[in-house]
């Protein structure tokens, strides 16, 4: 029995700096504002941690890049350009990206324009999204050049980053790329493209994989700003495509109307859905 017990006491113990840890993005949330535990690191620790960016030690490093993340003050971006600049370990390097996509301070575009060009597309990939979450004029420009990386998942990632933005003036940069074969940039296309890029789009209902155009069309769908009858036209082009996949497509969208909704855009959907067969 004793030896059950001290078991559990060992296993609590272990666990219990887990339970107790502070969530990171909650710590900066409470620095912003100046307030929270006292024991957080703030921006008069700055110079204390600063060196331990320089240790040999790379879980010591790694815990320093931690703590300027829960400082987020726009003053660690030079330490932290510092130590991408310097040529770290692999985790190092990536911990540093990403603590700088959680601070997304304009400051550190220039050092993550200069990671989009690393050897590592796992590098480069996070330098993209890094830079998609800082609100700057100079993002959407920066994330075109992604379109054209050597590497399929970077390709991927700038293309729905573009539609996350909002980079409506990329819309051609959009089309050219899912002309090429991006297809993530359907995505994009749905979300940012106007009534008359929908016809666009849709001439490629049938030279790209059904899967990717409804992705695509599921944006447009989905909008507001879109009206009803350029909604209706979706509607009909897919009901001549007339598939099972098309099918269970307009089921899911039929399910986004309200019972008492009755617009000729509903009415579109239902006879388009008894028309195709199920199977």
């Amino acid at each position: 029995m004793q030896r059950v017990l001290l078991s559990l006491v060992l296993a609590m113990l272990a666990i219990l700096p887990a339970l107790t840890a502070p969530d990171t993005a909650d710590a900066q949330r409470r620095a912003r504002r100046g307030g929270g535990d006292p024991g957080l690191p703030t921006i008069r620790d700055l110079d204390t941690i600063t060196p331990r960016l320089q240790s040999a030690d790379t879980d010591e490093v790694r815990e320093a890049i931690d703590m300027l993340s829960i400082i987020d003050h726009p003053r660690v971006i030079p330490p932290l350009a510092d130590l991408l600049r310097s040529g770290q370990p692999d985790l190092v390097t990536d911990r540093a990206l990403e603590s700088l996509r959680g601070l997304a301070h304009p400051s550190s575009i220039e050092v993550l324009t200069e990671f989009t060009q690393h050897r590592r597309a796992g590098a480069r990939r996070r330098a993209y999204q890094a830079i998609a979450a800082i609100d700057d004029d100079r993002v959407p420009a920066l994330l075109e050049q992604g379109l054209r990386d050597s590497d399929r998942s970077v390709r991927s990632e700038t293309a729905l980053a573009l539609g996350s933005v909002g980079a409506t003036n990329s819309l051609d940069t959009l089309f050219r790329a899912f002309e090429r074969g991006v297809i993530e940039a359907a995505i994009s296309i749905g979300k940012l493209g106007d009534e008359s890029a929908i016809e666009r789009f849709s001439e490629h209902l049938g030279r790209r994989p059904l899967a990717i155009m409804l992705s695509g069309y599921q944006e447009f769908l989905g909008r507001r700003d879109i009206s009803n009858d350029a909604k209706a036209t979706i509607v009909g082009r897919l009901g001549e495509v007339s598939t099972p996949m098309v099918r269970r497509f307009l089921v899911d969208y039929l399910a986004s109307f309200s019972s008492r909704d009755r617009s000729e855009l509903k009415t579109a959907v239902e006879e388009t859905i008894q028309r195709i067969p199920e199977a």
